[in-house]
């Protein structure tokens, strides 16, 4: 009975002390997360990256980061070298997975997985965490006509090379046919580079065609709104005439809204709770080691973004979030 008593506290022992060993062999190797993006000039990359990074820190994770520049080879090599140095998890933001689906491959085969930020679902990626940009598109457009009164003339910008600026678009196209009432004046594509100047050039040229005809500019995004809205006040042209609306709801869309500009509402895209999104997946898959198809039901999380007009736009340096 002793012998059988000794023998059982030995084995509670012996686990308490495993435990403790297991315990701390992870506080000293923290997970590594190789993170890469497409392009830092974008300030929504850099936002980003940057809540990405501190709360991996807070947490105690070594975060490695590289900047692709907007190349996708770059992107590429770069996936691949995360595979060389073999780290735990990959986080690919605001790329084009078509483009880099070898890299992904590579991950895949060294069993290292890749969650994405706001890029789109491709094969070989666990999950994308992004703002659901058919919903952006309505809630940007609908404000529209409403502010329109559901008739009246529009300018709409378009950019189809980009997944979620096509789908926004495709938003508005299906908004404008329950409002029969409301004329496209010119539909244009903005090129990949240089879309501001093109914008404000653009623009430009649809006030001297269409003159006071114009109601409304649609933008796909803050940039070309931004352009759009410089050109209409060289012009004379205040927001009582012309209004612009865009997406992504940046601090300088901020500031032209507070401001009386004529770019009047955008939708906040949430990057920071993108980042902690990823952040709260990896947590899951990979220090707690739960099953990816318990953490993950679908292999998209969305995160809700905001319509921002001058009736609640946040002040200086705060976001609606």
């Amino acid at each position: 009975m002793m012998r059988s008593r000794v023998l059982r506290l030995s084995l509670v022992c012996l686990a308490a002390l495993l435990l403790g060993v297991v315990t701390s062999t992870y506080a000293a190797t923290p997970p590594t997360v190789g993170y890469v993006t497409a392009n830092m000039n974008a300030t929504s990359q850099v936002r980003s990256l940057n809540a990405f990074v501190a709360l991996g820190k807070e947490k105690g994770w070594r975060v490695l980061t590289a900047d692709a520049k907007g190349s996708w080879p770059a992107l590429a090599d770069q996936i691949e070298n995360y595979v060389q140095m073999g780290v735990d998890v990959i986080v690919v933001a605001m790329s084009d997975l078509p483009s880099i689906q070898p890299a992904i491959e590579s991950a895949n085969k060294a069993g290292i997985p890749v969650i994405s930020i706001d890029s789109g679902v491709a094969e070989g990626v666990a999950v994308d965490i992004t703002t659901d940009n058919f919903v952006m598109g309505s809630k940007i457009s609908s404000f529209m006509m409403d502010m329109l009164d559901h008739k009246g003339n529009i300018i709409v910008f378009k950019f189809l090379e980009h997944h979620g600026t096509r789908k926004r678009g495709r938003a508005l196209d299906m908004v404008l046919t329950e409002n029969p009432e409301v004329k496209v004046l010119a539909t244009h594509n903005l090129p990949p580079a240089g879309f501001m100047q093109d914008a404000q050039a653009r623009m430009e040229t649809y006030i001297t065609q269409f003159g006071d005809q114009i109601d409304a500019v649609w933008c796909p995004w803050d940039g070309p709104a931004m352009a759009v809205a410089m050109a209409l006040e060289a012009a004379g042209i205040g927001r009582d005439k012309v209004f612009v609306t865009g997406v992504d709801g940046e601090q300088e869309s901020f500031d032209l809204i507070r401001a009386g500009s004529p770019f009047i509402a955008t939708v906040a895209q949430p990057f920071e709770l993108m980042a902690e999104a990823a952040i709260d997946v990896i947590d899951k898959i990979i220090v707690q080691g739960l099953p990816i198809k318990d953490v993950l039901p679908t292999r998209t999380i969305y995160v809700e973004a905001p319509l921002v007009t001058p009736a609640n736009v946040p002040p200086k340096g705060e976001w609606p979030f």
